[in-house]
């Protein structure tokens, strides 16, 4: 089972900086995901929350690149340095409505990673990159650009991981990432997942004792926030 560090690694964190990165791969996680967003320059930034304290409670998008680096929010590339290819990368646009940076169907994060993947080469199915996002609209642009990387569908609790299936089949998406409750709900999710060729990955595992579960029930990955201890975790336990 694939074990992904969840925002680089939220524990020890700082969660989406390069730091977190090199940890959860140091550790033996064999990739990490992380979350982008735009700035008032364009730029594309790795933050989870669209508005943070730090900044007084204004949008990301509403504040300079500079700005942003000054209080400790890396860019992209920042990131992307850290991973240099360390197994595998995901990278999960944040294009949520009611969120003041969400534009969807115009998606400019969206088009501004694409344009940053073809920029470092890091295109095709070898790249390491896998690009997901709630947001369908992105994932379909970043497929349809041609960059040929790997798509992913996250879910919410509240679908099925058959109606996820079903989308991700039909759309030609390479994953699904499903939220672990809705994964724990449905006895046969791995088997129905490798039964449609898609690969299955839960998201946000907290703890060991849930990624031993999810790995006893099949799943292809977890995406986690303590990956280090995870890795321990997966290592210490009985094989199956």
């Amino acid at each position: 089972m694939e074990v992904l560090g969840h925002r680089g690694s939220r524990s020890p964190g700082p969660e989406n900086t390069a730091a977190a990165v090199d940890a959860a791969l140091t550790a033996g996680a064999d990739g990490i995901e992380v979350d982008i967003r735009r700035t008032a320059d364009g730029d594309l930034v790795c933050v989870h929350d669209a508005r943070l304290p730090r900044l007084g409670g204004r949008a990301v998008i509403r504040r300079p690149t500079a700005d942003l680096a000054a209080r400790g929010i890396p860019t992209l590339h920042d990131v992307l340095d850290a991973w240099n290819g360390r197994g595998r990368i995901v990278i999960e646009i944040k294009n949520q409505p009611g969120q003041p940076d969400f534009d969807a169907p115009r998606e400019r994060s969206a088009q501004a990673l694409v344009d940053l993947l073809r920029a470092r080469g890091l295109t095709g199915p070898d790249a390491g990159v896998t690009v997901s996002s709630f947001d369908w609209f992105a994932i379909e642009q970043v497929r349809g650009s041609g960059v040929a990387v790997r798509t992913a569908f996250l879910t919410m609790p509240r679908m099925s991981v058959s109606g996820g299936l079903s989308y991700v089949r039909s759309a030609g998406h390479a994953e699904l990432h499903a939220h672990t409750s809705a994964v724990l709900a449905a006895a046969d999710a791995a088997e129905r997942a490798r039964a449609a060729g898609i690969r299955l990955v839960t998201w946000t595992v907290t703890n060991e004792r849930a990624a031993l579960r999810l790995r006893d029930a099949g799943v292809d990955g977890i995406i986690c926030d303590d990956p280090a201890g995870v890795v321990r975790a997966l290592r210490a336990a009985p094989p199956l």
